[in-house]
């Protein structure tokens, strides 16, 4: 059984969206973690929270 994360915020319930600059693309959008090595959605804040906390991190965002 996974631990519940220490935030009320689950992946996808807050989606962020660009405000300004040049257009970009969904490649853009992903940040790799300096501790697990594994990619995830900036603009999700659930994720974003998720790679806040202690490792281990999320499985669904390690390198496949």
């Amino acid at each position: 059984m996974k631990d519940k994360p220490k935030h009320q915020i689950q992946r996808g319930e807050v989606i962020g969206r660009q405000t300004g600059g040049p257009p970009l693309d969904d490649r853009t959008g992903f940040w790799k973690c300096e501790l697990c090595g594994g990619y995830f959605d900036m603009r999700d804040l659930g994720a974003v929270l998720e790679h806040e906390e202690p490792l281990p991190h999320p499985v669904e965002d390690q390198v496949q």
